[in-house]
């Protein structure tokens, strides 16, 4: 389970059949990871061939060990058949060091750039993933490649938290100037200056307790940030330990405060969240876009009739046609990245592309 602040409980298994799939989805688990996507497919077409609807629909997220299957993979293009192979665009590996703490981050360079990098892309992986899972799965880096964008890609490791989550229900890492988020923004500001990035053309996207570091973000350096992409995630401010953070996963938090005003430049913000996510329920991204609703006076909600199948999109669009947030509802997504790659976990290969939506969302503040 991605947003989980702390190793979660172990499930009980007393129904054959719902232990025999949890089993082979294991099995598929990995030979995913180790580069063997054909045979996951294989071993999940057979375990759902025993399965019945129900079994598959009512089984806990957290049994799935770290994947989730959507459907089965859509046609690749000549970009993401790499990623789907379990194979990444090559990435440095670095660290970073300040006076909040340190991380290591794998960094991903664009290989052309006839007209100078664009731009940075801070990309916060969920809790059981790392780096290069989240690479693989978001497929971020083909896009990067082709729209000349340096990426990013911080690690939590054990250390910090045990199952690999960023710490987002902490108060001591929800405020500026302390805790990850000051390692995150130290992070982002240290690669940008290295490497060329343009002012304001820094950006944050993360899934689930990732995207919840990156609401924080969003919140409180507007400054390093322009804009932030939440993927399953909650609002700033949303939990204070760990007990708080189960109730706000499930819906059950505290209201999330406005956001800043206008005038002090909160970043724009862009929510995807699956209609079918019951480890980060679905009002969580509602609230966020609300919050911004609230806080922008002079923005319009635009509502347009979708033209992709399941997706529901609005927008709030200031007088200079700035969007300053957007929201992405989609039928049948659970808690995974939408239109991601099933080389990596957690991803819905089926839905609409949220990397790309939050690529154009960063690139085209008027689009």
């Amino acid at each position: 389970m991605l947003a989980y602040p702390f190793t979660p409980p172990i499930p009980s298994r007393k129904a054959a059949p719902m232990s025999t799939f949890l089993d082979a989805m294991k099995r598929a688990t990995r030979a995913t990871r180790d580069g063997n996507p054909l045979d996951a497919t294989r071993v999940i077409r057979d375990a759902l061939s025993g399965a019945s609807a129900q079994d598959v629909q009512g089984a806990p997220v957290d049994d799935f060990d770290g994947v989730t299957i959507e459907g089965q993979a859509a046609p690749a293009s000549e970009a993401s058949k790499a990623a789907e192979n379990g194979a990444i665009a090559p990435m440095l590996s670095q660290t970073y060091r300040g006076k909040a703490g340190a991380r290591d981050y794998r960094l991903f360079l664009p290989p052309q750039a006839p007209e100078g990098v664009r731009g940075l892309v801070l990309m916060l992986h969920g809790c059981t993933q790392d780096p290069d899972d989240f690479a693989r799965g978001t497929a971020m880096n083909d896009i990067a490649a082709r729209e000349g964008l340096i990426v990013a890609y911080p690690h939590q490791m054990a250390q910090h938290n045990p199952n690999g989550c960023w710490n987002w229900f902490d108060p001591a890492n929800q405020r500026r100037g302390s805790g990850e988020a000051a390692i995150l923004a130290g992070l982002a500001q240290e690669v940008a200056q290295v490497h060329g990035v343009p002012h304001g053309a820094v950006f944050a996207a993360g899934l689930s307790a990732g995207g919840a570091m990156a609401a924080i973000l969003g919140a409180e350096y507007a400054d390093v940030f322009s804009a932030v992409g939440i993927h399953s995630g909650l609002a700033a401010g949303s939990a204070q330990d760990v007990g708080s953070a189960f109730a706000a996963m499930k819906g059950k938090g505290r209201a999330a405060a406005p956001v800043n005003t206008p005038a002090a430049d909160h970043a724009r913000v862009m929510v995807v969240h699956g209609r079918r996510d019951r480890t980060v329920v679905p009002s969580n991204g509602t609230q966020i876009y609300d919050s911004m609703d609230r806080s922008f006076h002079d923005a319009v909600q635009q509502r347009e009739k979708e033209k992709t199948p399941g997706l529901a999109r609005k927008r709030l669009v200031r007088p200079d046609a700035t969007v300053v947030a957007e929201h992405w509802e989609i039928t049948g997504l659970g808690h995974a990245w939408s239109g991601g790659n099933v080389a990596g976990s957690f991803t819905a290969p089926l839905k609409p592309g949220a990397s790309e939506g939050f690529v154009r969302f960063f690139l085209n503040p008027k689009a």
